[in-house]
């Protein structure tokens, strides 16, 4: 089984397909971009300390940059749980160089499936004044 750090480093190519059917916020007909986990972790580091996303901007935003009209949902948890799993790989005990917690918080979906516990994301959403 591959490590989240050889995950992430994988080669992925990034594409926008043009979507057949409804799937999840997309409608038929849409530019649906499928990233990758090097580029969310790109975006996720600009996001200003003190300040928070939502994951459904960030895939708005990603989609933009790509001539898209939104970013897959599905590869986007994936690829998110990719970086972040990574960033705890490589801390050592220290503080995680990707700042994940200003696009989750102890309530999403995806903090059940993550190596950190509640309390430390709590910790490290409170040092920036995030709120849940």
């Amino acid at each position: 089984m591959s490590t989240a750090i050889e995950k992430f480093n994988k080669n992925y190519v990034e594409v926008v397909k043009v979507i057949e059917k409804d799937f999840s916020d997309l409608k038929r007909g849409d530019k649906m971009l499928i990233s990758s986990p090097r580029s969310i972790a790109k975006y996720i580091k600009k996001i200003p300390y003190g300040k928070e996303k939502t994951i459904k901007l960030m895939r708005q935003e990603l989609a933009k940059l790509s001539n898209a009209d939104n970013t897959c949902p599905l590869t986007t948890g994936i690829f998110l749980r990719i970086a972040i799993e990574a960033s705890l790989e490589t801390q050592n005990g220290d503080k995680p160089d990707l700042p994940f917690w200003r696009v989750i918080n102890e309530s999403s979906p995806i903090t059940k499936k993550l190596p950190i516990s509640k309390d430390d994301l709590i910790y490290l959403r409170a040092i920036e004044g995030l709120k849940e």
